[in-house]
């Protein structure tokens, strides 16, 4: 394998090339959908708890009951769309305490979390020898199943070598009509969180030179795929990785040198490392990645709410077992992960798979500053100074365009020292040899004297007076001031008031529990010209954040509604397909399916022709299907369309983009045919059109079979 280089950065796969047409497309990838829950093994980590001590008897009733308060962990993002991703600070299901000793903190009321050192906020590890994918370093399984933690596979098998006592991913044998890929989903927008740091450990070795891993990863927000580099280490550098053990030369690597280290993985930053093995009688070219190294892969997603990594094979041309030349997540079975609970997280360093996400709020709001806490209490320690108080040296006029009685702005008294500290504004004016530097006051002209007041009362107090009344123009106000006065904390806060004054602090979702058919709504989103307003605010206060944030909600609330839509959609039973399409599963009772299509302006949308896969009923391994095409049900007819299967629900309109995107819903209508659905045109949505829904014509179809 040759050096790549980051300049070429085109996956050699032609479906990870397709360029997706809009962000709610899969861009050729085929979503596969697994129930929760598969297999006995799996755990629920974060499951619902209650309260025993918030129990209370209700009065006036015949029976005695209780009423307890149940603690609910929300998810942070989704894996795979169906599967809640959640914090790692989190609570664990205190009736799995048991199980994290010396994993991590118990607390005294019996619940578990990780440790506050813990460098990641999400975390999920997949080990090959016990095929069972872990979450936020916690040893007990949630997915088991290589499998049933993709959202996209096909032609892999995980291959079991007893002879050798190794297993790894590996293409299908005999197969040379599909290329191999898996590709795993990450998605953050449920809790506005955007990834500051990516770290995976991508492991794979290859065992002739015609054999290739190539990994690719995508943001949401992006239609292309970008290729990651893999760096070939030469033995010289080699010498600095003690986990790769003897070289080519057989000598140790006794001698090394944790700077020399640090500077190669800095000089590589983005790209996975490797190194050429010794070859053996079996193989004359081997190459590893280097164990337990996760790489920095923080470039291509940084700023992002999600992304999708994806892995492709290229089995060796050579020999009639190329195809397990080129090997993904290769693990003795002598170390497993399962039953290693007092290990902890140490024992998840033997994954062959680790993904590790750092997230971040959209906007940072940095803490008080050492050197304002520093200038608050310096003369009296346990009193702190205020504004308007004793000994105030600097003396603050505001000319406020709008006042017309100036008895109504009094100056405003503060500390020289603490302005100094908490604004950089009266830092410089105060270092410089102007006339208010020496006379100790300054006018400020055609500011708002309110929210100056307020400012300077933040420096003082770190909290902006009757803040709970302010509306989105007074913060609009405010973070002008703290722009003009540089006031980083001050400015930093304003943006953040300013987001969730006009997108909620989620994008949040509503189900009615007594409806079994309601179905989860998305927040209401803002308008266009509300957020090119806020843009153009931002970019005159220089807040670089909330222009980011914005920027991030408009690519984002899509890719959330489809995805909202795909989850809180049922997944009933459906009329399984020919016996030609099941093959030897086609006696199996226990396989559910499910189908959707999508109707709107972006062509096929997330729900094109053969867009969802099945697996599950065989009790001795799970079964891969294509699910049959589904007809369409147009926005027009859909209110009032009630079908065989009894899944009658409304339609919801998200808002503008919701308009944009068009309604659809889940279809479950048995003897469907198999005719692929016309596939919905660019356009408005049409208008009802006066016809019953009786004497609608059905969608047309092509007569060819799926």
């Amino acid at each position: 394998m040759s050096n790549q280089t980051p300049d070429n950065s085109e996956p050699t796969l032609p479906l990870l090339r397709q360029e997706r047409e809009n962000v709610v497309d899969f861009g050729g990838l085929c979503p596969l959908y697994y129930a929760p829950m598969h297999y006995p093994t799996e755990v629920e980590l974060y499951e619902p708890s209650f309260d025993p001590h918030s129990a209370a008897l209700h009065e006036n009733s015949r029976q005695p009951a209780a009423t307890v308060k149940v603690q609910v962990p929300l998810p942070c993002g989704h894996f795979n769309i169906w599967r809640p991703l959640h914090d790692r600070r989190a609570p664990v299901a205190a009736r799995l305490a048991r199980f994290f000793v010396g994993s991590a903190a118990l607390q005294p009321d019996g619940r578990v979390v990780a440790p506050n050192n813990s460098t990641w906020d999400s975390r999920i590890s997949y080990s090959s020898a016990d095929d069972e994918y872990y979450e936020n370093g916690h040893v007990l399984p949630v997915i088991n199943g290589w499998r049933h933690g993709t959202l996209a596979a096909r032609s892999l098998f995980r291959k079991v070598e007893h002879d050798w006592m190794m297993t790894y991913l590996a293409p299908e044998q005999g197969n040379s009509h599909q290329q191999p890929l898996a590709v795993w989903r990450f998605n953050y927008a449920e809790s506005r969180r955007a990834v500051e740091r990516f770290h995976a450990v991508l492991g794979f070795s290859l065992f002739a030179e015609s054999a290739a891993v190539e990994w690719c990863v995508r943001p949401l927000s992006s239609h292309r795929f970008r290729r990651i580099p893999i760096h070939v280490l030469t033995p010289e550098e080699a010498r600095y990785f003690s986990e790769i053990g003897s070289g080519d030369s057989g000598e140790s690597h006794a001698d090394d040198s944790l700077e020399q280290r640090a500077r190669i993985i800095e000089q590589y930053c983005g790209q996975i490392l490797a190194y050429r093995a010794s070859s053996n009688e079996y193989n004359d070219y081997v190459v590893h990645s280097v164990p337990a190294l996760a790489a920095d892969l923080t470039q291509y997603v940084e700023g992002e709410y999600g992304f999708e990594l994806a892995v492709s094979f290229v089995p060796a041309s050579e020999g009639p077992d190329g195809w397990q030349k080129a090997q993904v997540a290769r693990q003795s079975l002598h170390h497993p992960i399962s039953g290693r609970m007092r290990e902890g997280e140490d024992a998840l360093s033997r994954c062959g798979l680790d993904f590790r996400i750092k997230l971040r709020d959209d906007i940072v709001v940095p803490p008080v500053s050492v050197e304002l806490t520093h200038a608050l209490t310096a003369t009296a320690p346990e009193q702190r100074l205020c504004m308007d108080g004793p000994g105030c040296n600097f003396t603050i006029c505001v000319r406020d365009p709008e006042n017309t009685v100036g008895s109504l702005q009094p100056p405003i008294g503060a500390h020289e020292h603490v302005l100094r500290a908490g604004s950089e504004y009266f830092a410089a004016l105060l270092e410089s040899d102007m006339a208010e530097s020496s006379s100790k006051q300054v006018e400020l002209e055609g500011m708002p004297y309110g929210p100056v007041r307020s400012a300077i009362y933040f420096l003082y107090a770190d909290s902006v007076p009757r803040e709970e009344s302010m509306d989105l123009n007074d913060w609009i106000v405010l973070l002008d001031v703290a722009s003009r006065l540089s006031i980083p904390r001050l400015h930093q806060l304003s943006q953040a008031r300013i987001l969730a004054e006009v997108v909620p602090d989620t994008l949040a979702t509503l189900q009615d529990p007594s409806d079994e058919d309601s179905y989860k709504v998305p927040a209401e989103y803002p308008d266009l010209e509300t957020i090119e307003l806020l843009q153009g605010v931002a970019a005159d206060t220089g807040a670089h954040d909330l222009a980011q944030a914005l920027d991030r909600l408009v690519a984002y609330y899509p890719i959330e509604v489809c995805e909202n839509r795909i989850r809180s959609s049922p997944v009933g039973e459906f009329v399984p397909p020919p016996p030609h399409h099941m093959g030897t599963h086609d006696h199996d009772p226990g396989i559910r399916f499910a189908v959707g299509r999508a109707q709107g302006p972006f062509g096929r949308g997330p729900f094109g022709h053969h867009d969802f896969e099945i697996e599950g009923g065989d009790p001795h391994g799970p079964v891969q299907m294509p699910i049959m095409a589904g007809p369409v049900i147009h926005p027009e007819i859909a209110p009032g369309f009630a079908h065989a299967g009894g899944n009658h629900r409304g339609v919801h309109d998200g808002g503008f983009l919701g308009r944009l995107l068009g309604n659809w819903r889940l279809t479950n209508i048995p003897n469907n045919g198999h005719a692929d659905p016309p596939a919905p045109q660019p356009g408005p949505v049409p208008d009802v059109p006066h016809a019953t829904h009786a004497h609608m014509p059905p969608p047309e179809s092509d007569s060819e079979s799926d």
